[in-house]
């Protein structure tokens, strides 16, 4: 359907609907769908493909459903323009349409044969497809099923009608209506904000320059029944920094408050019920906020006579019913009224939130100051609060994670402790002295000395009565404290009273001694619903190095009259790869890629001399080590016969540890999908994406929903490698094929990397895969692009292109590598093929653009892949591809360590290298 018929049914003088552009009208297709939600004569929605350039479109009364089992009724319409994409709007009365419309859904789609012309199978009256949308998910069918093959508008019951369907998929939702999810997905808007001109959420006491409040970054989704506490990091100096923000650091509880139909239920750090200590704190929502459902974080203190935060005060206010003197100081909301405020910017998060907050006596907002870290610190020490907590103005909340973009200052130093056991006094305070406290280094709980002061007769009372029932005969800390020569408890610990440790404390202290042990302590009251096991000895990071790492890890916000990069590529966003004029390199000074340590001689000596099994340090990190001696890989044919011997899973954890400096940078803040071989590269191996409950403690991961939140995939916990040991780790676990996302956190669902895979069939010689790596290094050469090629270690070559995170989907980059790829492959049509099947390939390559997809990975540089000898995925220069020697799997984990000290990291500015694609 031509775009002049749309053009023809619209005044453009009058309508706020993008004007045709027929130049953007191309061949090909980039796979994005829009579904716009339309009240115009009647309600309906716009379902839209991208083909060809143009918008494919029909009008969907009842809106499009997850149902497998419901139909419904499309009604086929003139294409639009490209440029209607992102519309969202009023288009006047007496015009063509009128009435308002929101971006409903939008996302990409795919047909089920890679090889299916979209354009042809519309024709036909039957496409087949799968979408992947923030609502609309799985694999879909639309059909003809009457009407004269023509364009007819949507008002007229004559039109070209079709079906549209869900297939029965993983995605099907029974009952699933669209009309329960009435919010756009680009502004977070109703069509009835829409058609009263609702742009933004705004404060009214605030200036106008700073009062819109930017929801780019909401998400519409299901409210959580709870969300993971964020954690501050502890740092050790105040600073004045304009991108941060400084609240006062409470000195209470933390308290989740969750907000659902009116009724309001809090949780703890541990996300237990907190009624049990606050039991009629908030009362009724509509009370305190207006909202729906919320989620929202915050402290509970008591505050004393002259309004400041008590936290022994805290400590006799448990469990009162009456709640006198409470306050929750609320400073962060997580979700508001069916969105996700998590990737919605720290500052922009707190401004909706003060928007909502009705007033409240035990309610207040926790205000902040922007820039003036010192001064605030000064007037916190002068008002006698326990500190301040900087935050980064555009963080985003990271649940259950300790992170860097929050940062806390103490004015007073005080840690938490796990008792362990109390000793008596004298005199009034003969039943109770002192209590033994540690803190948990691993699995052991490490004696860290005694706190004997800032007790009264009352709180000596009430810890006997929660310590008393915990009595046991051995101490619980490894090691034990020593004893005297008479095998008694020596010391301050003379007729100690041993506990199970579970009850956790805060104290004020003045240090600790070379030994671990904590100096000048007072006891300031009990931790509720503390684990225990998460109490461990806090130490400060240095104040400068964390607000490198911080920034550097979230991506400056856009300017306040860009519109979001999601997914859209109108002329009001930043160039698409189509009109961009030429590839830019970005800086390489940033700082978010840390320096990484291998193992030292002596951890490689401890290394080799371990026997069968045993405990190795490396890096500070205890890693068990099993079945050291056992041969993972078989030895390759000597040169004159015979075979090299076996690699062994010894052999395997000294390269993987001893790579780590190179290898690292590339795997850095990427989720790492595992293949693992358990017996040996001979034998089959599988996929692994959790990691084990059995995994050591100190390896870092990271939820796949923690960021996303995306429902068409399971939940997974993925590792994250930051250091030696979690290159061992995978070693012992016999995952030596690393796969690491294309994606880079925080936004692992972005592409940094167009990948070129070429696959060589059954057929293809080694010469003829050459050749076509030769044909593709012409064609970057050409288009000024920067690719990286390797090997991968087995048959084939790939080439990584990096690019601006952020800028582009991975639809934008299949499309691109697509179109670089059949250019290529015009040039020797008989080497290559483009069928989906093996088979049908009859023996020759395929140049896989496919890879470029947020659920696929290629092999990681330096990863180690299952064949005899151990072979590497190694990185090499494009004049090596006419070096006589080279060959898919000639670098091995015995010959890489010797090409890294002659060539260097041939991948490094793979890393810092981003580019822009220019058009093909």
């Amino acid at each position: 359907m031509p775009l002049e018929e749309y053009g023809r049914k619209r005044d453009f003088r009058i309508t706020p609907e993008p004007p045709p552009d027929v130049g953007t009208a191309t061949s090909g297709r980039s796979g994005r769908f829009v579904v716009q939600r339309h009240r115009a004569t009647r309600l309906h929605y716009d379902f839209r493909l991208e083909i060809d350039g143009v918008l494919v479109s029909w009008a969907v009364p009842k809106g499009p459903t997850l149902d497998s089992k419901i139909r419904r009724m499309a009604v086929h319409v003139e294409d639009h323009p490209i440029e209607y994409f992102d519309f969202e709007g009023v288009i006047p009365a007496k015009q063509y349409g009128a009435g308002d419309v929101i971006v409903w859904d939008w996302g990409t789609w795919e047909p089920e044969a890679p090889t299916l012309d979209g354009r042809k199978s519309v024709n036909e009256g039957e496409l087949k497809f799968r979408l992947n949308g923030e609502k609309l998910k799985g694999r879909f069918t639309i059909v003809r099923t009457s009407g004269r093959g023509g364009s007819r508008p949507f008002e007229g019951d004559d039109g070209d009608q079709w079906l549209l369907i869900h297939k029965a998929d993983d995605a099907a939702q029974p009952g699933w209506d669209a009309e329960d999810y009435p919010q756009s997905v680009k502004t977070g808007r109703t069509n009835d904000e829409v058609k009263a001109n609702r742009d933004a959420i705004w404060i009214s006491q605030a200036p106008a320059a700073v009062a819109e409040i930017d929801l780019a970054g909401a998400k519409t989704a299901p409210m959580p029944q709870k969300i993971e506490p964020m954690a501050a990091t502890l740092a050790g100096t105040p600073f004045d920094d304009e991108d941060w923000l400084f609240e006062i650091k409470w000195d209470g509880f933390r308290v989740e408050a969750v907000v659902d139909e009116g009724k309001t239920r809090i949780l703890t750090r541990n996300l237990n019920d907190a009624a049990t200590y606050f039991p009629r704190l908030l009362g009724p929502s509509s009370r305190w906020i207006e909202a729906q459902q919320a989620i929202v974080d915050g402290e509970v203190v008591a505050l004393d006579d002259d309004g400041k935060p008590d936290f022994s005060l805290l400590q006799t206010k448990l469990g009162d019913k009456e709640a006198t003197g409470l306050v929750y100081q609320v400073f962060d909301l997580m979700y508001l009224d069916g969105r996700s405020l998590l990737d919605v910017p720290l500052e922009d998060r707190k401004r909706l939130l003060r928007s909502v907050l009705k007033d409240h006596p035990r309610v207040r907002f926790a205000s902040h100051v922007v820039g003036e870290g010192k001064a605030f610190f000064d007037a916190a020490g002068t008002i006698g609060v326990e500190g301040m907590v900087a935050k980064l103005r555009r963080s985003r909340y990271e649940p259950g994670r300790r992170s860097g973009a929050w940062l806390k200052i103490k004015i007073r130093p005080e840690q938490e402790f796990v008792v362990g056991g109390w000793t008596p006094g004298s005199g009034n305070a003969r039943d109770l002295g002192a209590l033994a406290i540690g803190v948990y280094e691993g699995d052991k709980l490490r004696f860290t000395g005694k706190v004997g002061s800032g007790f009264t007769g009352l709180i000596r009372k009430d810890l006997l009565k929660r310590l008393e029932p915990l009595v046991q005969d051995d101490p619980p800390f490894d090691p034990a404290p020593p004893k005297d020569y008479r095998g008694r408890w020596g010391g301050d610990l003379k007729d100690i009273t041993w506990v199970r440790p579970e009850i956790v404390i805060r104290a004020e202290i003045g240090g600790w001694t070379r030994d671990g042990q904590v100096r000048q302590t007072a006891y300031k009251g009990i931790d509720s619903g503390r684990d225990p096991r998460d109490v461990v000895k806090e130490t400060a990071v240095a104040t400068t190095a964390a607000i490198r790492e911080a920034e550097a890890a979230e991506p400056e916000r856009p300017d306040q009259d860009q519109e979001a990069p999601m997914p859209s590529k109108s002329k009001s966003k930043s160039p698409s790869p189509a009109t961009s004029s030429k590839p830019a390199k970005a800086s390489t000074d940033s700082p978010s890629t840390p320096a990484f340590d291998g193992p030292t001689a002596a951890e490689l000596k401890a290394l080799d001399d371990l026997g069968k099994e045993g405990v190795w340090t490396v890096g500070g990190r205890d890693l068990k080590l099993t079945n050291l001696d056992k041969p993972l890989f078989d030895g390759r044919a000597g040169p004159n016969g015979g075979a090299e011997p076996p690699i062994t899973k010894r052999d395997l954890i000294r390269f993987y540890a001893s790579i780590a400096p190179t290898m690292l940078p590339h795997l850095w803040d990427r989720p790492l999908n595992l293949h693992r071989f358990p017996n040996g590269a001979g034998a089959p191996g599988f996929w692994q994406k959790d990691i084990p409950e059995t995994a050591p403690k100190w390896l870092k991961k990271w939820h796949e929903t923690g960021v996303e939140g995306r429902e068409d995939r399971d939940a997974n916990d993925h590792l994250l490698a930051v250091d030696a040991g979690s290159l061992a780790w995978l070693a012992n676990q016999a995952s030596f094929e690393i796969h690491a996302w294309t994606g880079k956190l925080p936004e692992p669902w972005q592409p940094t990397f167009a990948y070129i895979d070429i696959d060589p069939g059954e057929n293809t010689t080694w010469d003829e895969t050459l050749t076509l790596a030769r044909l593709y290094k012409t064609a970057l050469e050409h288009l000024s692009v920067r690719g990286y090629p390797k090997t991968t270690g087995k048959r084939g070559i790939q080439i990584w292109i990096p690019i601006v995170q952020g800028k582009y989907d991975f639809s934008d980059t299949s499309s691109w590598v697509e179109r670089v790829s059949r250019a290529v492959g015009s040039t020797v049509p008989d080497l290559i093929s483009w069928e989906w099947a093996t088979k049908a390939r009859k023996g020759r390559a395929r140049l896989d653009y496919t890879q470029n997809a947020s659920i696929k990975t290629l092999v990681a540089p330096y990863s180690v892949r299952p064949a005899a000898g151990a072979p590497v995925s190694t990185p090499i220069t494009w004049d090596e591809l006419d070096d006589p020697e080279i060959r898919p799997d000639r670098w091995t984990v015995r010959t890489l360590p010797a090409r890294l000290a002659e060539v260097g990291d041939l991948f490094a500015e793979a890393q810092t290298d981003a580019q822009e694609l220019p058009p093909v």
